[in-house]
């Protein structure tokens, strides 16, 4: 006739436990995927600043005037854009201040 409610019951327990067992091992394999891919993104990161940091290195070593001016530039126009950045909003509290205290310095130049 049909199968009885335990048999029913212990298939779709054993599916589950099945498809349980797919997703774990999946999830093992996309772990060990990532580890793997991300232990090559590390290595390749690792080979890329190396040889940056060598190539930097021999460039100073060997135009050492080069290296310094070039510093000297980039600090100049960092310390030039702070500057500019600094003195806006200094402008902009002066601003604020004056048009805050200005009206009552007016109405005191009328009394006197």
């Amino acid at each position: 006739m049909g199968q009885t409610y335990q048999s029913q019951q212990g298939n779709r327990s054993s599916e589950a436990q099945d498809a349980v067992h797919q997703l774990k091992k999946k999830a093992e394999d996309a772990y060990d995927t990532v580890a793997t891919e991300g232990a090559k993104a590390y290595r390749t990161a690792s080979e890329t600043a190396e040889t940056a940091i060598d190539a930097t290195k021999r460039f100073v070593q060997q135009q050492p005037v080069v290296a310094i001016g070039t510093v000297v530039a980039l600090a100049c126009a960092v310390g030039a854009l702070w500057k500019l950045s600094s003195g806006r909003r200094d402008q902009d509290l002066m601003e604020r201040v004056s048009s805050y205290i200005e009206p009552g310095y007016r109405a005191l130049r009328r009394r006197i």
